[in-house]
């Protein structure tokens, strides 16, 4: 077969795509419900942003994305209980958890996340009237159910195209 896919492979690609990032962002943010979750847009968000085009572009997505989510909430929140005895603003401690952050992700362009998780935190938290800690560990297991979902989605999305279709090509590269 030829290493550039048939207008009809591409055509079923798309098809293929479109459903496991519809489906998948349902699936999230209906497990991030069902468990309570306050604010589960994030897991339905994460399930999208883990979501890649190519099986090995989401695992690498998956594993930067919780990674640096984790390392996100936890800047966010010594930020946030070292800065207490200070009484520091909000915008204040955002600053500093994101200049943290950006610090890191200048070495390290997999962990780009953490910036983004720094705001996440510190500002829903404060909106949904929660402590930092449990803005943190809600936001991260909300973050990191819709990563393992987008990706779970789309792994079984190639097995059944791969074995529903057997003259697809593994869609690597």
């Amino acid at each position: 077969m030829s290493a550039v896919p048939s207008d009809r492979e591409q055509a079923i690609r798309s098809v293929v795509f479109v459903a496991r990032c519809a489906i998948a962002a349902a699936l999230a943010y209906e497990a991030a419900r069902a468990i309570g979750l306050a604010f589960p847009v994030w897991a339905s968000i994460s399930a999208l942003i883990v979501s890649q085009e190519r099986l090995h572009e989401t695992r690498i997505s998956l594993y930067d994305r919780i990674r640096g989510t984790l390392l996100g909430v936890a800047i966010s929140l010594a930020v946030s209980l070292a800065t207490t005895p200070f009484s520091l603003s909000l915008s204040m401690q955002l600053m500093l958890s994101v200049a943290i952050c950006a610090a890191i992700a200048r070495a390290s362009h997999g962990l780009r996340v953490c910036m983004w998780t720094c705001p996440i935190v510190l500002l829903s938290g404060q909106m949904l009237g929660e402590t930092v800690l449990e803005a943190g560990l809600s936001r991260a297991l909300e973050i990191v159910i819709g990563c393992l979902v987008g990706a779970a989605v789309h792994l079984l999305a190639e097995f059944l195209v791969t074995r529903l279709l057997p003259h697809l090509q593994p869609h690597r590269q």
